[in-house]
């Protein structure tokens, strides 16, 4: 098993991690080796669950849209990236004819060096992709985007994706490739929704990694327009990065008294616990565990029609959702909730009860087994 990470903190980490603990409790007697970049809490945890863990050079070939350089450049500048890229995979062709091990599973779409070692020595290669890549972090591919997705699919046996919305995008590009749809799951316990007191403002949580496409100034937009209208909502957003030019737009439309900003953390059920409605403003989420997570808490969540998050929400029932970027029809949905507190209560109710869908059981194990041929 390959990963891009060595810590604990992000979904592809966190389903790295339930990958190795699940393929031990269906199959104990199973020798199962972690490749990480460097020894970190993920690969501590993984080791708890007797997974041996291994460090290498494990290169990507793929990097922030950001980057973005005239075409002379650009090729120029990826030369010693292939370089790097050639380099991780003679150590990986060392490493896996060292091993011989009967497979090999690479976690997220951007580490290739293992899935063409493998290719080279011919065992079976399984690829793990929780995002779009391009859509949602905005990457660019050293070989292309369209050409890295072909040899995806050309590389492995089959490909693991965690929603319909991936898989679908993946297809719509190699439509010969073999793939399979896996939920993460959600260990998260479950709440009891929220009592909303009359008078209290509705407190609404935003969880993730602060970044424009993951829609923290869409939620503040929202806010402001919600204030205009004479309602004050509160907003609590969490998450690692940059968060000053959210406080700055907070400033600027005159609704910093109202977002309370906090870093990362380990104890994200806190927050859910403190709000009464979760938001999901990603542009494009493949999944988006922290939608399941505050479901599961007890919350209803307002969300973006786009990515995997359409397959979480069903409006009505759970949630609801409103188009990517439209901060209006966020707004909207946010007030229809703050004035209707029977509406929110029982999509808060929905949410609880759609969310034990993503619980962990003995099905993840069996789905992954089935796949991996190893029951």
């Amino acid at each position: 098993m390959v990963s891009n990470y060595g810590n604990l903190g992000g979904g592809a980490a966190a389903v790295f991690r339930d990958i190795a603990r699940a393929l031990r409790e269906k199959r104990p007697d199973l020798d199962l080796i972690a490749v990480y970049p460097w020894k970190g809490s993920l690969a501590a945890e993984c080791a708890r669950y007797g997974v041996r863990n291994k460090v290498a050079w494990i290169p990507c070939w793929a990097f922030p849209e950001r980057w973005r350089t005239p075409r002379i450049e650009a090729l120029i500048a990826a030369l010693p990236r292939c370089a790097l890229l050639l380099l991780g995979i003679m150590q990986a062709v060392m490493l896996l004819g060292r091993l011989r091990p009967t497979m090999v599973l690479s976690n997220t779409m951007i580490i290739p060096s293992h899935a063409i070692a493998a290719k080279l020595l011919g065992i079976p290669h399984y690829w793990m992709v929780h995002e779009f890549g391009r859509d949602d972090h905005r990457l660019r591919f050293l070989l292309g985007y369209r050409r890295t997705i072909r040899l995806i699919g050309w590389l492995s046996e089959a490909v693991i994706c965690n929603s319909q919305a991936v898989e679908k995008a993946l297809l719509a590009i190699d439509p010969e490739m073999r793939t399979h749809v896996v939920y993460p799951v959600i260990d998260a316990p479950p709440g009891t929704p929220p009592e909303r007191h009359p008078g209290e403002p509705l407190k609404v949580a935003l969880v993730g990694r602060f970044a424009p496409t993951k829609g923290q100034h869409l939620a503040v937009r929202a806010i402001a327009l919600a204030r205009n209208a004479g309602v004050d909502i509160d907003l609590t957003l969490v998450g690692a990065g940059n968060h000053k030019p959210i406080r700055a737009l907070a400033r600027r439309l005159g609704v910093a008294d109202l977002v309370t900003i906090h870093g990362p953390t380990r104890d994200v059920g806190r927050y859910w616990r403190a709000a009464h409605v979760g938001l999901m403003c990603s542009d494009c989420e493949a999944f988006g565990c922290v939608t399941a997570e505050a479901m599961r808490a007890g919350l209803p969540v307002c969300g973006t029609n786009s990515g995997g998050t359409a397959e979480i929400i069903e409006p009505g029932v759970n949630g609801l959702l409103s188009p990517a970027g439209d901060a209006k029809s966020l707004a909207a949905n946010l007030m229809a909730l703050e004035s209707d507190e029977d509406l929110r209560r029982r999509l808060a109710f929905g949410a609880v009860a759609t969310a034990q869908r993503f619980q962990r059981d003995h099905r993840y194990g069996d789905a992954l087994g089935a796949i991996l041929g190893l029951c």
